[in-house]
């Protein structure tokens, strides 16, 4: 019976084979138009069975060997492992014919395979008859420029020694397209790939040239305006992360709306693109009026000219003036005294076409003294402020300064000041040393490192800052004088809303004898909360951190859609500080020249005036003479420092 059984399936036994047509390489186009399958697993034409096949097939019979034949470089395991056939299992023809199917699919091998089954008594023994692609002996790759030919060779160099695979090219493909994407070029594309005769690939790139840009949208701003806030240049590659700088700047002009970018194919060049910035001017100029209420300038009134784009040309200027009733929680050390501030400045951001910023201002000031206690200081004078990005740091600015400055320190109230120096045993001659006063010229290098996403609600990034100042005697009583600052602050995002920032300054006078009016000063809204102004100390240096967490209102997002309400923030903070080589002020007035201090409070992003800071600040550290250890509110404008 066991003969008979095996001479009919000896006569009936098939060959399978495969018809198919096959183009080894095409071009990158032609690759993505078909999704990178140039031949699809549908189009196999598995007609090798004869009339008889049926006939073969018999599920008592198991599969007793598999025998893989033709391959050279491709390791029979790996194209058993895409083989749903096993050894020991059931013989079966439909099966048989998808493990064709995916060893084609594999991509080593041409369109000539087959399997061959032999019946055996002890089962089927199946021949696997494959031929593989051409080899691949090397990559040459052409066309880039932005993302380096070893870069490349790392994702292409795998094809090489093993036979030509589109699927495994077209991988590769993919791979490089997105390293280029990672990097920003997101124009760049594989524009063709082909096979030579001897079996190397060439791989051409087309990184994404800029052919034009064109400016649309402006009626008022001229186009060089926008065009100089452009890095992005005709002849340059294409580069998503430059051009959101670009987009950045010329939305910081404050002169439009709104920023876009079109990218269309070149009709000059289709290898190349077009790029159109696209804006929506806002009104530029302003007036304002506005009052309010600040610890240092107690109920105040403000008038005010605002023009961001001055003739189409995105210069700035400005003109304000200010009038308060003086220091709300004036102390014993401190003047009530009203506070008077007129101020003009003018800003050119790109100085001759150049990427150098002028900033030039004129000032006059007039108000209760926080350096030099019960006195009213006025300061007139000009400064001019000369700024530029560092090319090749990203967000460093270096920046020169000079100014003519007139200070003069007049005597608030004479009686007082009498009566406390001869309180603590100073001689009264001693008070003209802190009225000293003159007309300086300053000059002063400075370094500004701003990563903050945001100016008016940071939540992440660093702002870092160190300036010197020489001060020259022009006039007066008092010398020349050099000082030095450094400043930092980091913002670290607590949750998804929530801000964590942590501040230090060091300040120390260089050279010569700060005099009283340039000390540096601790004690209020901008240094040590909960402190009166200048409450902690005068001295020539200073050390100063804190610690301030920010957190929405809660339920705020519950209660209102209004952007104005959500923006608020809740604040709590720690404040702590030193002065060093105190002025003997300090010693008349009880200041105790260190001070700790912790609260909350409130923040507030107020549109057209910018962030406003509501605290109640607690004294932690001792206090002298007697001085009260109540908490202290104040209101502030803009950030730390």
């Amino acid at each position: 019976m066991m003969n008979k059984k095996y001479s009919n399936l000896l006569v009936y036994a098939l060959g399978f084979g495969m018809i198919l047509n096959f183009q080894t390489i095409a071009n990158a186009k032609d690759i993505k138009d078909k999704d990178k399958k140039v031949i699809e697993a549908e189009k196999i034409l598995p007609e090798a069975l004869d009339a008889n096949k049926d006939k073969v097939y018999d599920q008592s019979l198991t599969v007793k060997s598999i025998d893989i034949s033709g391959n050279h470089l491709v390791k029979n395991d790996f194209i058993l492992q895409n083989m749903k056939t096993k050894v020991g299992e059931y013989f079966n023809r439909d099966e048989i014919q998808d493990d064709l199917k995916n060893i084609y699919n594999i991509g080593y091998f041409t369109d000539k395979i087959k399997a061959v089954p032999e019946a055996t008594p002890e089962g089927i023994k199946l021949k696997v008859v494959v031929e593989e692609n051409s080899p691949v002996t090397g990559i040459n790759v052409s066309g880039n420029k932005m993302v380096s030919t070893e870069d490349i060779m790392k994702i292409f160099n795998k094809h090489t020694g093993m036979p030509q695979n589109i699927t495994e090219l077209n991988k590769s493909v993919s791979e490089l397209e997105k390293l280029y994407s990672d990097k920003g070029y997101l124009l760049a594309r594989v524009s063709r790939i082909a096979d030579d005769p001897d079996g190397m690939i060439n791989v051409e790139v087309n990184e994404g040239t800029i052919d034009e840009i064109s400016i649309k949208g402006n009626v008022k701003t001229k186009d060089y305006v926008i065009k100089r806030n452009i890095l992005t240049s005709p002849g340059t590659i294409y580069n998503e992360n430059v051009l959101k700088q670009d987009l950045a700047r010329i939305y910081g002009t404050q002169a439009f709306s709104d920023v876009r970018r079109v990218i269309t194919p070149s009709t000059k060049n289709p290898e190349k693109y077009n790029l159109a910035i696209e804006v929506d001017e806002k009104k530029s100029g302003s007036i304002s009026l506005g009052g309010g209420l600040d610890t240092a300038t107690g109920l105040f009134g403000t008038v005010g000219y605002y023009e961001n784009n001055f003739l189409g040309r995105g210069q700035k200027i400005s003109a304000s003036v200010m009038t308060g009733s003086g220091v709300i929680t004036a102390d014993k050390d401190t003047k009530r005294h009203g506070n008077f501030q007129l101020e003009f400045n003018f800003v050119e951001p790109r100085l001759k076409g150049s990427l150098n910023t002028l900033d030039a201002g004129i000032f006059v000031r007039d108000y209760p003294s926080f350096h030099v206690p019960l006195s009213v200081e006025r300061r007139i004078g000009t400064e001019l402020n000369l700024s530029r990005p560092i090319k090749n740091i990203p967000n460093l600015v270096s920046s020169l300064s000079m100014g003519v400055e007139n200070i003069s320190i007049k005597e608030g109230d004479y009686s007082r000041i009498k009566e406390a120096f001869h309180d603590k045993g100073y001689n009264i001659k001693r008070r003209a040393e802190e009225l000293r006063g003159g007309t300086y010229l300053s000059l002063g290098p400075s370094l500004a490192y701003d990563t903050r996403n945001s100016l008016s609600n940071t939540t992440t990034g660093w702002y870092i800052s160190t300036e010197a100042k020489e001060n020259f005697k022009l006039s007066g009583t008092a010398g020349s004088y050099a000082d030095a600052s450094f400043k930092i602050r980091k913002y670290l995002p607590v949750g998804k809303e929530s801000t964590l920032m942590l501040s230090g300054k060091v300040g120390s006078n260089i050279a010569g004898k700060m005099p009283d009016f340039a000390s540096f000063r601790l004690g209020g809204a901008s240094s040590i909360r909960g402190f009166g102004e200048g409450d902690v100390g005068v001295g020539q240096g200073l050390l100063l951190g804190s610690a301030e967490y920010r957190t929405p209102i809660p339920f705020m997002d519950k209660i209102t859609k209004i952007g104005f309400f959500r923006d608020m923030r809740l604040a709590a903070f720690f404040d702590a500080g030193r002065v060093y080589n105190g002025y003997f002020s300090n010693a008349i007035f009880d200041k105790p020249e260190f001070g700790v201090s912790a609260g909350g409070g409130l923040r507030i992003n107020m549109p057209g005036v910018g962030p406003i800071k509501i605290d109640y600040g607690m004294p932690l550290s001792a206090l002298k003479g007697g001085m009260s250890r109540k908490g202290k509110w104040t209101v502030d404008f803009g950030d730390r420092f």
